[in-house]
């Protein structure tokens, strides 16, 4: 989905870039960062929303389980999952932390979409 990718951090505030929008294709989303390599970094994904006709950056969702959205320092996977509040558009914000000298490559696996499902 998201192919892998080299952040370097831009010191205090970090790096921040957000990735193209793509279309919802469910009610809910299982999102993989896979961290490839890294350098002393920390890198925190987090996931926005919106409808075709909004304008601007979207609105910030808050992860199903409430642990916080996905950061990662060392090399491996993290999954975390988002139910409901998903618009027609999703996409996701990079942040790459530490000192500029510290980098990060990682990539996104595709989604896992699914539908919420009504027992009533």
């Amino acid at each position: 989905m998201f192919e892998s990718q080299l952040l370097f951090g831009a010191g205090g505030d970090g790096a921040e870039v957000f990735s193209p929008w793509f279309p919802r294709q469910g009610d809910n989303a299982i999102c993989t960062l896979e961290v490839v390599r890294i350098s002393g970094a920390s890198i925190q994904v987090e996931l926005f929303t919106k409808n075709s006709e909004d304008t601007g950056d979207g609105a910030l969702v808050t992860p199903a389980s409430g642990t916080g959205d996905i950061t990662r320092t060392t090399v491996g996977r993290e999954s975390n999952e988002w139910e409901g509040g998903l618009e027609e558009l999703v996409r996701y914000k990079f942040t790459v932390a530490d000192a500029t000298t510290k980098w990060v490559l990682f990539r996104m696996l595709p989604p896992v979409w699914f539908d919420s499902a009504d027992a009533s």
